[in-house]
């Protein structure tokens, strides 16, 4: 990326989107200074610019508002790491991953607010902790990345909800995110994580031996990945170890990498790797808070910097890398959604984040810009039923003026971190008005014209609303199943899927018969439909065949500003008729399988 807003400042960055929010509602944040750098000192000491990793996590949480802090370091430390801080910064001893996790229930059963566990090492935006900070909506969350991070451990989510989380000595069979190190815990949930927190330093005391086993082999996975991965970092100051490696599917632990020769600097980083693993209370908070049934969701990094250096230089490279980011660019890149419609990436979003730029720096509201996109649409329908040509053209312009201000709140509410319950409440709702009011002006409009199309459009309203209610009740069923998906105890390493596994192949290597799942053509056509994604194209025309909000307001536009009522409802009846029978069937054979 262009050199831009650097992050490399005493004072955390702001960018166009606002500035960091004067208050907060967090009651404390544990800041962990316990993973040692490959030095030997703590790596929050690690050094950044005048100051240290942790002196700038200090100033980030102070500019957003988090006014109690305390810090967790190794008694050998403490007086390093208070140094390192302001005046009369609250640092405390801790002897032991044990004693972390004692602390972190004492101080969250008194906070008064939210609490936050943090790496003290962490390095990524401000911006990044932002949106998960100072935003009273959405509950317990975690900052989230993509599925493979050096140094992070994976968690699986299913529907915006984490179900499953690895630590040192926990596993997740089919991981889909990385848990990038601060974790906010909700007040309703704060009595889950004391439970959590103590239930666990007990077993830290004590370890049992299944979470050494486990710790065991992640050593010899990381050994393994690091030799896979050799000679692909553009140089060894730069190396911060390899991705995460993939849990194997019903194969046992493996050890393949025990006997694996590295060189002096990768023996470096996996000494360093493990000895900062069983340090790291967040990862084994987020573990107890999952298998407890806490409903924890990830708020995803998206395209900002993030880094956990481990020794002096990472750190450095750490530095270098964060001051060539334009956060505001980042920030608004990120606004667009990832998975959108075919139309609404490629005809919609490249110039609507721009909009949604214009209207952050004027103090817009994304409730505000959605009664916007409410009105522009009945003016649409306004349009239709004039019935005149002139009358459908404007109508079509409109609409799609009026989707592309409906783009323009989501982005909007994504690039400033507004976010409500109300505003997903209006643009759900609004979204459904639109729609009816288009078909029901162009109703209005062919009767005007002399062409009645009421069996027509009220063919295509039926439809539609079988369609969204079928889409809520689905997803109501699916997150009320995630709800209740068995939780493995947590003094067992594996999750639930992976026990299965495990179980499997403990029959198999017994000699037992194992039972076949039953209904595997499902879940065969299932597995060639997403082996289809593979192909850029195909996922394209796989979105487009769900006939989203994008697609059906496009197709509206151009059949009634080119054509007539008639033509525009037998087209969404085709397109709807067809996704619906597309999206039912992937939801029986989801059922089924």
């Amino acid at each position: 990326m262009t050199s831009g807003l650097s992050d490399t400042r005493a004072v955390p960055e702001t960018s166009a989107a606002g500035p960091p929010a004067a208050g907060s509602s967090v009651g404390v944040a544990v800041v962990l200074a316990t993973a040692l750098a490959s030095d030997g000192r703590p790596a929050a000491l690690l050094p950044w610019e005048d100051g240290t990793l942790v002196g700038r996590l200090a100033g980030q949480l102070e500019a957003l508002g988090v006014r109690a802090v305390v810090v967790l370091a190794r008694p050998e430390f403490v007086a390093a790491v208070r140094d390192a801080l302001a005046p009369g910064a609250d640092v405390r001893a801790s002897a032991d991953v044990a004693g972390d996790l004692r602390e972190i229930a004492r101080l969250s059963g008194s906070c008064g607010g939210m609490a936050v566990v943090v790496y003290g090492d962490l390095v990524t935006h401000t911006a990044a902790l932002e949106g998960l900070l100072t935003s009273p909506y959405g509950g317990t969350r975690i900052l989230a990345g993509g599925r493979r991070r050096p140094l992070a451990f994976r968690f699986q989510a299913r529907r915006g909800r984490v179900v499953s989380a690895a630590s040192a000595y926990h596993a997740v069979r089919t991981p889909n995110g990385s848990f990038l190190g601060v974790l906010r815990i909700a007040p309703a949930d704060l009595p889950s994580l004391t439970a959590a927190a103590e239930r666990l330093a007990d077993l830290a005391t004590a370890i049992p031996g299944a979470w050494l086993e486990e710790l065991d082999r992640k050593v010899a996975r990381w050994r393994g990945a690091v030799a896979r991965t050799r000679g692909e970092e553009e140089d060894v100051d730069d190396f911060a170890g390899p991705e995460e490696p993939e849990e194997v599917a019903d194969e046992p632990p493996g050890e393949d990498g025990g006997a694996v020769a590295l060189s002096p600097e990768e023996e470096t980083w996996v000494r360093t790797r493990v000895a900062a693993a069983p340090q790291d209370a967040a990862a084994l908070l987020l573990v107890g808070l999952v298998r407890a049934g806490v409903g924890v969701m990830p708020l995803y990094l998206r395209q900002l910097f993030w880094s956990r250096p481990l020794s002096p230089d990472t750190a450095a490279h750490a530095e270098r890398r964060i001051a060539e980011y334009d956060v505001d660019k980042v920030l608004l890149d990120s606004a667009v959604k990832s998975a959108d419609g075919f139309f609404t990436t490629f005809f919609v979003s490249p110039y609507s984040k721009y909009i949604a730029r214009w209207a952050a720096r004027r103090g817009f509201t994304p409730n505000q810009v959605t009664t916007v996109s409410m009105l522009l649409g009945a003016l649409a329908a306004a349009g239709f039923a004039t019935g005149e040509r002139w009358g459908m053209i404007a109508g079509a312009v409109l609409l799609q003026v009026s989707f592309t201000t409906d783009c323009v709140d989501g982005q909007l509410a994504r690039y400033t971190r507004q976010f409500s319950k109300l505003g997903a409440w209006l643009d759900s709702v609004f979204d459904r008005t639109k729609e009816y009011l288009a078909f029901a002006g162009l109703a209005i409009g062919a009767a005007h014209a002399g062409d009645p199309v009421w069996l027509l459009a009220c063919a295509a309203i039926t439809l539609q609303t079988v369609r969204h209610t079928s889409d809520f009740s689905y997803m109501a069923v699916r997150h009320q199943a995630i709800t209740v998906t068995p939780q493995t105890p947590i003094e067992q390493p594996l999750d639930h899927a992976g026990a299965q596994a495990e179980a499997r192949r403990r029959a198999r290597a017994a000699g037992a018969p194992v039972v076949r799942a039953k209904r595997r053509l499902a879940s065969r056509i299932l597995g060639t439909w997403h082996r289809l994604d593979r192909s850029r194209s195909l996922r394209w025309v796989k979105r487009m065949a769900a006939f989203p909000i994008g697609e059906r307001f496009a197709v509206v536009s151009i059949t009634a500003g080119l054509f007539s009522a008639r033509e525009t409802f037998i087209a969404v009846l085709a397109w709807g008729g067809f996704a619906m029978l597309y999206t039912q069937t992937g939801r029986v054979l989801r059922s089924i399988r």
